[in-house]
């Protein structure tokens, strides 16, 4: 939960939110693992979770372009989920 707590407060858009409901998140969150290559987002879909690298190294792509590289302690999938919009990019393990 540290780790969760600390990518969270890094977020520019996640640390604005109310503490309460940070912690409602935080709480509702759980452990998965994926497998190198394997997609975690995928581009276009709808968003409904947020996700918190907690070790490893995931790609990010858009339109087939490598966008940059992800590691841990980084919160990501919040713009789908604040914005009720779809994924703007693909990540990767």
């Amino acid at each position: 939960k540290k780790l969760i707590n600390e990518a969270i407060m890094s977020n520019d858009f996640l640390k604005k939110l109310e503490p309460q409901l940070l912690k409602q998140m935080v709480d509702c969150m759980c452990g998965s693992v994926y497998t190198e290559g394997q997609l975690v987002i995928q581009e276009g879909e709808p968003g409904n979770f947020l996700y918190v690298l907690s070790e490893g190294l995931l790609e990010v792509i858009q339109n087939g372009k490598l966008l940059g590289e992800m590691h841990a302690g980084t919160a990501f999938g919040e713009l789908a989920i604040l914005y009720n919009c779809k994924r703007t990019a693909s990540v990767k393990g």
